[in-house]
Parts: C-alpha cells; structure tokens; sequence
C-alpha cells in the first residue's frame, strides 16, 4: 500500500525515515549541550543537512524494501549476529579495505575512473568528516589567554586539547577543507575529462544525473577555496557574499544527495555484505543446470531465488512437461535458457528458425536444492 499523492510515499520507509531524523536531532541537542554551541552562521548547513538526512533515509529504507536487495541486507545481518561473525571479521576487513578503502573494483576497469573516483570519494568523505560536527555543535573552537594565541578545542562539550595559532596542527585543522576541495576540483575535473572522451559515456550521460552532481561539488569546492582567499590575502573584501555563496551551493548539494549518483557514497558498504554472500556460496557448492549438467549457480543463491520467485508469485516456470511438471525455471543455466528462446522461436515461425537441437529435459521431481552438491 501506498500513500495516494504526487511523492507517491512509502508508509514504511516514510516513518523510518522520520524516526531515524527525529534520532538524529536528538544527538544534535545532545552533542550541542541542548543547542548552546551551535553557531548561528551554521544554522541553514545544520537544516539542510538534517533535510538530507531524512532524504538519505528513506531512500535507504525503500532501498531495502525491495525483496532482493532486503534478502541481502537480510542474509549480512544473520552473518554479523552468528557466532561464526568473529571468524569472518578478518575476511570482513580485507573486505573493507578493498571495496571500500582502496575502492579496486574501479581501477580494474580504468585507472583514469578509479584515481578520478578516489579523489572525489575522499574528498567529499574528508569535508563532510569535519564539517558535520561543526554543523552539529559536536566540535567548536574557542580562543585562549588574553592574547588569544592558542586555540582550545572541544568535542561534545568536553575540553580536547589546546594548540598555538601558529603551529602546524593550526595549520592542519584550519585548512583541512581546502584540501578536500582540491581534491574534489581535482576528481571532478578528471571526471569531466574522461566523459568528454568516452564516447560511450558522451552517448548515455543526463545532465542531472552524471554532470550536475559534478558541477554542484566545483562549485562548493570554489566558493570554499575563494573563501579562504579573501580571508587570506583580500584582508576579507566581500567575505560575506562568498559566504552566502557557498552556503547557497552546499545547500543544493546536500538537498539533491538522495536523489543522484552520490546517494552511493551510503549504497557502498553494503556490496561488502554482497562479497561475503557470494563467497559462502561459493563454498557450499554450485548446483548443475538439469539440461546440461553444468555447474552455474551457488546453492544459496538458488534457494533464496526460489524463494523470492515465490514472493513475487513468479514460481510457475517450467519446461519440458505439461500438468505443471518438468524443469524449473530456475534449474536452467543461461546457455540452455537461451536456446529454450531460439526453439520458441522457432515454433512460432513454424521451423523457420530453429538453430538448436532440442533440449533434454527431465520430468521427474527437482530434489531439494540443500541436499545437492556441486
């Protein structure tokens, strides 16, 4: 059931959504001392962003309301809570390091998407790192001494050391966002690069799906830089319209997050859940297809396919007997599916086309996929 009106809202996703935003203000006053840190300058940052994650949410939450994509987050969930959970943290990690961390899956297609996309993955986690708990009241700096020549920093409302303003971790901490804005520039750049000469890609891209997200990030990343710039060198001439400016970008940026390609900087982790399906299946065992008794799909993945058939009222795939007898569907590799086609078709012009034998099927009842082994 759904509700009736333009969004078209799912009930489910809907209330977990506002439940997950109504948590997340809870730990905004919290960490903010009941709002007594939050700066006022940050006020609009702090809306969008709480609009941005009620939208993140429930896109999420209708995510894993598809049966597939649920079965998974289902199947990661009951392999985190069992007791063998400890024995596959150390494949878990690697697991991490290389879908997450290092990101390989990407290089193997092109080393130019992978650096492109590793610049402007890192980037945007490293500003949105440091400029959520600013946004939130989580982290605030505050001046020392009577001179005000030393920084003092606190995390939660508790005092976390203290630092002169010309040091190096002065240094670090004030102009950490510029670098994550270069990197960005950077990502984007390369990434506007490689579209303009992947013909491939200059046939299928949108504009509000593949170079709007693009454009929006150079744009904050602009702004923010060309802040530091009128700070720096401009003795502050028209700081405050650049300041608008880049609040004005960040906010369209956090509003379209739900809804484009940066929406997978959360899908991500989930393929490490993925990763781990699949190697389990692999050792249990693949299942030979009942045509031609090859090898092709993992046990695992055949019972939850014939239970998520049955979910959405698809089991009733069979071939080779009438009477609701013969071969599953399911019990089919690709290679035999497809000449399964090529023979329909093939009926259908009555012989015109039939390049392939018949396939032997077998009639008798398909035995309990858990029983067999490759």
């Amino acid at each position: 059931m759904r509700l009736v009106g333009e969004l078209d809202l799912e009930p489910r996703p809907l209330i977990r959504a506002t439940l997950t935003t109504l948590v997340l203000c809870g730990l905004v006053a919290l960490g903010s001392r009941g709002g007594r840190w939050l700066d006022p300058a940050l006020l609009g940052y702090l809306l969008a962003t709480l609009f941005a994650g009620f939208g993140v949410a429930y896109r999420y939450f209708s995510w894993l309301e598809r049966p597939a994509t649920g079965m998974y987050f289902r199947h990661t969930l009951r392999t985190l809570l069992s007791p063998k959970a400890l024995k596959a943290l150390p494949r878990m990690a690697l697991l991490t390091l290389d879908q997450i961390v290092l990101q390989r899956f990407i290089e193997k297609r092109s080393l130019k998407r992978w650096g492109a996309h590793a610049l402007l993955a890192w980037g945007c986690l490293l500003g949105f790192a440091v400029t959520i708990p600013l946004v939130f009241g989580w982290v605030r700096f505050t001046s020392e001494g009577l001179d005000a020549t030393r920084y003092q920093a606190w995390v939660l409302g508790f005092p976390a050391g203290s630092f002169p303003l010309d040091s190096f971790q002065a240094f670090v901490s004030f102009h950490v966002l510029d670098l994550a804005a270069v990197m960005v520039i950077a990502g984007c750049v390369l990434s506007l690069i490689r579209r303009k000469q992947d013909e491939g890609d200059t046939a299928t891209q949108r504009f509000d799906l593949d170079l709007l997200p693009l454009v929006l990030l150079i744009a904050v990343s602009m702004t923010g830089l060309l802040l530091t710039a009128s700070e720096k060198w401009l003795q502050g001439r028209n700081f405050a319209t650049l300041s608008f400016l880049h609040e004005l970008t960040v906010i369209l940026l956090l509003l379209g997050l739900p809804f484009g390609k940066l929406f997978h900087v959360v899908q991500r982790p989930a393929q490490v859940g993925v990763t781990i399906y699949k190697a389990e299946g692999e050792a249990e065992g693949r299942l030979a297809c009942r045509s031609c008794g090859t090898p092709f799909i993992r046990a695992n993945q055949h019972r939850d396919l014939v239970a998520l058939w049955k979910e959405l009222d698809l089991d009733g795939a069979r071939h080779g007997a009438q009477g609701g007898g013969g071969v599953h569907h399911l019990d089919l590799c690709p290679r035999c599916k497809r000449r399964l086609v090529a023979k329909a078709q093939g009926v259908r012009l009555h012989g015109a086309f039939d390049p392939f034998a018949t396939i032997p099927v077998h009639a008798e009842p398909i035995p309990d996929p858990t029983s067999m082994k490759a």
